[in-house]
């Protein structure tokens, strides 16, 4: 089967903590391995714009193909296969969480708000249910379009086609198809962070920001039934 979404994302920044294992091995549905570089695991937050989303075969909608994302991810393989495993996907668009909950995705609203003044972008996210903050202001330093390249921590991080996530009793697994990443290295202030499923240390030891990006998005396929 083939595609069923089209989205452009836009100004994504890849925030990314370096974790011991033993902090997320316990997280993650049974089934799924813990993917890790260098013997550690890694934990990303990561905000971004979608735009001009487009359901396969049929125009772009207004009020329905534009919105604010935030997600939480680490790092996983299932057999052979590398991925990333969502610990949430947050938004603030009411349309999308219903969609995506029919479709097996388990999004949430939030309050968002992003801006851009010059260079420099800001985003904000609070939770509307139970605690969860994230505010971050930052800005593309240095040379832009970067090429990841095979074997370094950057292509670990960001050449990855595949996510899993947990819905009911299912583990799913769903195809995503993008050209591979350009990025430029970023100048970050994190004001506020407690979306993770625990508390990290200081700031991200890794940063990224691209400023946008076309993706095609497989319809998600149960590959598990969890313990």
């Amino acid at each position: 089967m083939g595609w069923v979404l089209k989205q452009t994302w836009e100004d994504l920044l890849f925030c990314h903590w370096e974790a011991a294992p033993e902090q997320l091995r316990g997280l993650i549905p049974t089934g799924l391995e813990l993917d890790l570089f260098n013997g550690n695991a890694w934990l990303t937050v990561l905000p971004f714009k979608v735009s001009h989303q487009q359901i396969r075969f049929l125009p772009e909608i207004p009020l329905l193909n534009r919105y604010l994302e935030l997600n939480v991810r680490t790092y996983v393989k299932l057999g052979d296969t590398p991925g990333v495993y969502f610990f949430s996907l947050d938004v603030n668009h009411f349309p999308t969480v219903v969609g995506a909950r029919v479709a097996s995705l388990p999004y949430q609203l939030e309050k968002m708000s992003y801006c851009r003044r010059g260079h420099e972008f800001i985003f904000s996210s609070n939770r509307m249910l139970g605690d969860g903050e994230f505010s971050v202001k930052y800005r593309a330093v240095g040379e832009t379009g970067v090429r990841t390249e095979p074997g370094t921590l950057d292509y670990w991080l960001l050449e990855r086609y595949c996510l899993f996530t947990a819905f009911g009793p299912f583990l799913l697994r769903g195809d995503i198809s993008h050209e591979s990443w350009e990025f430029s290295r970023v100048k970050v202030e994190i004001k506020g962070n407690s979306v993770p499923p625990f508390d990290l240390a200081g700031g991200p030891q890794l940063v990224q920001y691209c400023p946008r990006k076309e993706a095609f998005i497989f319809p998600l396929k149960k590959v598990q039934r969890l313990a």
